[in-house]
């Protein structure tokens, strides 16, 4: 089979079996906790939501999802998820609202440095710099303290929505056991996988890299649930492990 035939296969039988993620939850006005919308993808984000996306993957770097979300609403509880009023926070109260993440002093520092960066280079405006050319924008992001390739990739696939597939641990975990690539495999190497193989489509992205994390935590765990797993079938690890 085909690369491009075999990853939207496998793309299929994970939809099938999970559904749209609607992921990156973001927080509607006047609440508090991030809403996951499943099936909308494409939907147009404003400001708001895209600087909250990029505040998330700062968040959630070596730490739970559940974690990161606990601070998000913590931000927003307190009104300090607006770029102005979290880069005009005292880090020491900024460190206290994000305590549920690992390294919070540190991750405090960059969401400040972040925010200040936005208001000195686009006056604010996370329209003006989403909108910036994304073969521009990722090495300008990769340039900042504190953003790595994954967290770059997450920015620029959810919050500017353009079409970068995230590679992060689940996606090497799942793709070395499907037999996709090596375990060796570059950040690059994994990227270029999906990017040859697969239109540049970031809505497909989107759900194909959810649907990933989503595997990861219900089946493909470091200990895997093969038995009920939906890929089991094409899978080299399922194959030779299990059967």
């Amino acid at each position: 089979m085909r690369l491009k035939q075999r990853l939207l296969a496998i793309y299929q039988n994970l939809y099938t079996s999970y559904g749209p993620q609607g992921w990156w939850p973001t927080t509607p006005p006047g609440k508090t906790t991030p809403v996951y919308r499943p099936g909308a993808t494409s939907r147009r984000l404003n400001q708001r939501e895209r600087w909250e996306i990029m505040v998330g993957a700062l968040l959630t770097q070596n730490t739970t999802w559940h974690n990161a979300e606990l601070c998000l609403e913590a931000l927003s509880a307190s009104g300090s998820l607006d770029l102005r009023e979290l880069h005009d926070l005292p880090l020491e109260q900024l460190s206290g609202l994000i305590r549920p993440a690992r390294y919070f002093n540190q991750k405090a520092q960059r969401l400040h440095d972040l925010a200040g960066y936005v208001l000195e280079a686009y006056g604010g405006s996370i329209a003006a710099l989403t909108g910036r050319p994304p073969a521009e924008l990722r090495p300008e992001l990769l340039a900042l303290k504190g953003i790595g390739q994954e967290t770059a990739d997450s920015i620029l696939l959810y919050a500017a929505q353009y079409p970068f597939f995230v590679i992060d641990a689940f996606t090497r975990r799942i793709c070395h056991r499907l037999g996709l690539a090596a375990v060796s495999a570059s950040y690059g190497e994994l990227q270029d996988l999906f990017a040859r193989a697969l239109p540049a489509d970031a809505d497909l992205f989107n759900e194909y890299h959810a649907l990933f994390v989503r595997h990861a935590v219900e089946h493909c765990r470091p200990k895997p649930q093969c038995d009920s797993c939906c890929l089991r079938k094409s899978c080299r690890y399922g194959v030779e492990t299990v059967d």
